[in-house]
């Protein structure tokens, strides 16, 4: 009960430039004579461009985090450490708590990572990962508390955008077929729990 609560608040809540030398003409040999485009070459080999994502974190990323992982775990999916938001406890304790902010990849994208004696205990998401599937307010109405991930999925046509995830606590997101409107489903154990949604038509 704990996680589900954490889980709630926390839903609502370049290039190298190579300016080598170009060949040089003996006029009298008429010999060319390359003098430094070789070693430009291979640098520009064995130098990996960097590019938007290193660093950050990505919906790939975001899937590959699962419930229990430590913090260096963590950073090393994302490839960055996390920023601490909130700490309670002390270092060492089983209750010592931190959350983390993660940077992302998007403009608007957001992410927090809770652990809790060293280990993962929630991560949550906002526009980090999204799904295509739109649904209407007569599917949304067509589910029940305590229908299976299975049930709702085929009512839905698909799985939603997973929000925030806390052991056996995961909430999806879905976006309405009309602008702003959205609903949220919670499960717990693999069964529907909650639903909530807001403009769908």
């Amino acid at each position: 009960m704990k996680k589900l609560v954490f889980s709630a608040a926390l839903v609502l809540s370049l290039g190298l430039a190579g300016c080598g030398e170009t060949t040089t003409k003996d006029e009298s040999t008429k010999d060319e004579k390359p003098v430094t485009e070789t070693s430009t070459d291979s640098k520009q080999e064995t130098s990996a461009p960097a590019t938007k994502e290193d660093g950050k974190l990505t919906e790939e990323k975001f899937k590959q985090i699962k419930d229990g992982m430590t913090y260096e775990e963590v950073v090393k999916i994302v490839g960055a450490e996390g920023k601490i938001m909130s700490e309670t406890g002390s270092a060492g304790e089983p209750h010592h708590t931190v959350m983390y902010e993660f940077e992302t990849d998007g403009v608007m994208a957001s992410s927090t990572m809770m652990f809790q004696g060293g280990k993962l205990i929630n991560k949550s998401q906002f526009g980090v990962e999204t799904s295509d599937i739109e649904i209407t307010l007569e599917q949304f109405n067509k589910l029940e508390n305590g229908m299976t991930k299975e049930q709702v999925f085929e009512i839905l046509g698909g799985e939603g955008a997973v929000v925030s995830e806390s052991g056996d606590v995961v909430m999806y997101s879905y976006n309405g077929k009309s602008l702003g409107g959205n609903a949220s489903l919670m499960f717990q154990g693999g069964k529907l729990m909650n639903k909530t949604q807001l403009g769908l038509e």
